[in-house]
């Protein structure tokens, strides 16, 4: 794969209440290091008009059993996913961070010579309690 490539993102949390879809598509810089894909890229999420946008730095780990998403920046983030382990996480907001427990159900890579896709099933919990089913894929070529 070439070391310029293009990161597409979709991820759809559904709960009791509705079902949300985050989607971006960003360039990033690829690189192969001890058994893993890795992926740098930034986001720049929606601000109000008046104030230009900060690139968030991003970064993501693949292998056959472990997606590792970071985020930097304001609100900070790592998500583990790896099927049968729990992962605990601070999901941060304007008011504090919150304790998650990311508990991946399903993760299948796809790799060839030109793109590596990734397809992740997992639930997110707050306290033992459960607080969205998740699907997320991902698409690197």
């Amino acid at each position: 794969m070439k070391e310029n490539v293009l990161i597409s993102i979709t991820g759809r949390h559904l709960t009791d209440e509705d079902e949300n879809t985050i989607e971006t598509k960003q360039p990033g810089k690829y690189a192969y290091f001890r058994g893993k894909h890795i992926i740098r890229y930034e986001e720049y999420p929606e601000l109000e008009d008046d104030v230009p946008p900060i690139a968030v730095p991003c970064m993501l780990k693949l292998d056959a059993n472990n997606v590792v998403l970071t985020k930097k920046g304001d609100t900070p983030m790592k998500m583990h996913f790896s099927p049968g382990i729990s992962h605990n996480t601070l999901y941060q907001t304007p008011i504090g961070a919150l304790p998650l427990s990311i508990d991946t159900t399903h993760l299948e890579m796809i790799e060839n010579d030109n793109e590596i896709r990734v397809e992740l099933s997992y639930s997110l919990n707050m306290n033992g309690s459960p607080v969205s089913e998740c699907t997320m894929s991902i698409l690197v070529q």
